[in-house]
């Protein structure tokens, strides 16, 4: 079968307004889209300059929080274990850094190992042979706190004995 020929028909065309009649009808518009865009404009201005100070006060907060949960404790650490804290925190710094893993404190190591952010195991970390910076943690860190109050009194019989510090404070 053949197919029937379709012809268009040509559009209705409206009779065109002359242009000054269609110029008056798009000026209010016009302006209206413009007040619109200035208005948008002035309100991203004021949205990018409250995301600059909140970015700030973030920035700020994240600081502070940091060193609250790191870096208080980190100088903590630092001034118990040695004689030179901030020689000590310097040194550190170089190979190591704390984190929170699991919510505990650990330290990282350059080569991703973890150690214990407890005094023994760090001593004994840092101060290991194998321990690239030893020699320095070695020279700077305080290994035993003990005062000697006790103290050994004598030998008598080949024994060691121990007496308690006694303190007199006046007269007897």
């Amino acid at each position: 079968m053949s197919e029937p020929i379709v012809t268009q028909q040509p559009p209705i065309v409206e009779p065109i307004e002359d242009a000054a009649t269609q110029l008056a009808k798009l000026r209010p518009i016009h302006e209206e889209v413009l007040a619109k865009a200035s208005a948008r404009k002035v309100k991203i201005v004021e949205h990018e300059s409250t995301i600059a100070a909140l970015q700030g006060q973030l920035s700020t907060a994240n600081e502070t929080i940091k060193e609250v949960t790191i870096g208080g404790p980190l100088k903590a650490m630092a001034a118990s274990i040695s004689i030179s804290p901030e020689l000590w925190l310097e040194q550190f710094a170089k190979s190591h850094r704390l984190e929170i893993v699991k919510g505990q404190l650990t330290v990282l190591t350059a080569d991703g190992k973890q150690v214990p952010f407890e005094r023994e195991a760090l001593i004994a970390h840092l101060n290991a042979d194998a321990h690239p910076q030893s020699k320095v943690f070695k020279s700077i860190t305080i290994v035993n706190r003990a005062s000697g109050a006790a103290g050994v009194t004598g030998f008598p019989g080949g024994k060691i004995t121990t007496t308690p510090a006694k303190f007199h404070f006046g007269l007897k």
